[in-house]
């Protein structure tokens, strides 16, 4: 892919970094933020690939799982953190977002350690330092962080308009999940229901087959499950289906957040994803196209196979 002037100028600022790392720098960092299919993590990737330093390149929601198990095993937060972190000068991670006030609290303490430990980040977003935590009743929480973010890191908005990954053949590690359909319709299971244990407590599958898991939308979407959940799930199964998807603009913010987190690791993962939806997707999640935080949702949802018809699954 040719890169345009606002990717190139981006570059240029990863390759100043990288040149600061070869001659011994250690801390600060780079946060890069922009629309979805920017090329905000391909840049990083190949950042990460030639930095020849000791260092550590994860989506955000395993390295979140990751230090909340850690933490609770350990009962400190600082301690996780230098396990997680033990031995390596860079940490790169995918897709930086706070949206829940819990999340915040834990990563707040999170910046004040790792910038405390000199480690140098770099880390993509599709929103501003400024747009992290948007909830109003919240926001202010987060302030301090946010001003430590644009303190300690450099601050790169990659923009414009072009999403790249809706045009040409999607990316190699795509290629799975890119392969999944989204029905217009809410579909049906005909199959048992399986219990599934995920890690102290149970959720109900609606139907297990040929290595292909079965969920209705408000089982997996409108309790109390979590990113850490959908790891955990992620390596069991080699392809989800997810049924009953509403039109998300009637359902609960805390629902689409969490399906927006399922195909968060969906994708990263590239494990294929099937949907059985009450629309097609411009009635389903067109209205996400543009909202803070959930672009990326809509962007991932548009690279699956688009079908009319109901394709009724048979034990």
């Amino acid at each position: 892919m040719r890169l345009d002037e606002e990717q190139l100028s981006a570059r240029a600022s990863l390759d100043a970094l990288r040149a600061r790392i070869a001659i011994g720098g250690i801390g600060g960092g780079i946060y890069l933020w922009g629309g979805v299919g920017r090329g905000k993590t391909m840049l990083m990737d190949e950042f990460y690939d030639s930095v020849p330093v000791a260092k550590r390149r994860i989506h955000f929601h395993q390295f979140f799982a990751d230090l909340h198990t850690r933490a609770h095993s350990l009962g400190s937060m600082g301690e996780a953190l230098d396990q997680v972190v033990a031995g390596i000068r860079l940490l790169c991670f995918d897709e930086f977002h706070i949206d829940d006030i819990a999340d915040a609290q834990f990563m707040a303490r999170v910046l004040e350690n790792i910038v405390a430990k000199d480690v140098t980040v770099v880390v993509t977003s599709n929103v501003p330092p400024c747009d992290l935590l948007p909830n109003p009743l919240f926001h202010d929480q987060f302030v301090p962080s946010i001003e430590l973010i644009e303190r300690v890191w450099e601050v790169i908005e990659l923009g414009g308009a072009v999403d790249y990954r809706m045009l040409g053949e999607p990316r190699q590690r795509d290629r799975r999940f890119a392969s999944g359909v989204f029905h217009s319709s809410a579909g049906t299971v005909d199959g048992e229901p399986v219990e599934l244990t995920v890690g102290s407590r149970t959720l109900m599958c609606s139907a297990l087959r040929d290595g292909a898991v079965w969920f209705d939308f408000d089982v997996l979407c409108g309790g109390s499950t979590s990113a850490a959940d959908y790891l955990d799930l992620v390596t069991r199964f080699d392809e989800w289906v997810i049924h009953g998807v509403p039109i998300l603009s009637t359902a609960t913010e805390f629902a689409v957040r969490r399906f927006g987190n399922v195909v968060d690791v969906l994708y990263d993962a590239d494990v294929r994803l099937t949907l059985f939806a009450e629309g097609g997707l411009e009635d389903v999640a067109g209205h996400l196209r543009d909202a803070a935080g959930l672009a990326r949702l809509f962007s991932r949802l548009s690279l699956l196979q688009s079908m009319g018809v109901m394709v009724r699954s048979e034990q």
